[in-house]
């Protein structure tokens, strides 16, 4: 029989300080306050060396204000895999985390929200693509490195998660739409995000099916 929730819940209390963890789900997420000293020390791939749990949350606030055409969906390719996100191959906020492309396991990785109206998206037409498990954006950047131009990063384009809207996070939608290419809005050349190598990446737009991703 599994350990009652509440009883976990009550013995973690007296402990409660000052970083917010946040539980993830489709829903919105609850909050728990622990001490530092509780937190395993979660390495990551990139700047810091060392998740910073209250910074990671501060970073990526989960907008209960939108408007989500889908919840924690999964988003295919045109052969069948899965965009993934492993929420340690990032930075100490989960910025700059890489998005992959593997095989459907089923995992929280693969899942993500589509935003048509919130605090972070200004245009029409358009949508946000945001890991339900981090709450960071899908977004391009033209100014990586080859390669590295398609990351996770806080919605609102602002590292410490105080930004409003960014077009490098915005992508072309129209309801109702379950199929489609992924263009950001801040391109000046006709740019579409394209499987290539396992991974995320981007290319020039031409209408083929590796270029089509299924939403759901």
């Amino acid at each position: 029989m599994p350990f009652p929730l509440l009883a976990i819940f009550t013995a973690l209390l007296p402990l409660a300080s000052s970083i917010p963890i946040t539980f993830a789900s489709h829903k919105a997420p609850f909050h728990l306050h622990i001490r530092n000293e509780t937190l395993p020390d979660t390495a990551v791939a990139r700047a810091g060396g060392v998740l910073n749990a209250e910074a990671a949350v501060e970073a990526n606030q989960r907008d209960n204000t939108a408007t989500r055409a889908f919840s924690s969906v999964d988003i295919k390719t045109s052969d069948g895999q899965c965009l993934f996100i492993d929420p340690t191959a990032g930075d100490f906020r989960q910025n700059l985390i890489p998005v992959q492309v593997q095989a459907c396991t089923g995992s929280e990785g693969e899942k993500w929200d589509i935003i048509t109206e919130g605090k972070h998206i200004e245009q029409e037409g358009a949508m946000l693509v945001v890991s339900t498990v981090t709450q960071g954006c899908l977004n391009f950047d033209p100014r990586r490195a080859d390669g590295d131009s398609v990351i996770l990063f806080s919605c609102g384009g602002r590292a410490g998660g105080e930004g409003g809207a960014a077009d490098s996070q915005a992508f072309g939608y129209e309801d109702g739409q379950s199929q489609l290419a992924l263009r950001p809005s801040n391109n000046a050349a006709d740019i579409c995000l394209v499987p290539d190598g396992g991974k995320l990446d981007s290319a020039g737009c031409n209408g083929n099916a590796e270029q089509q991703f299924q939403i759901g």
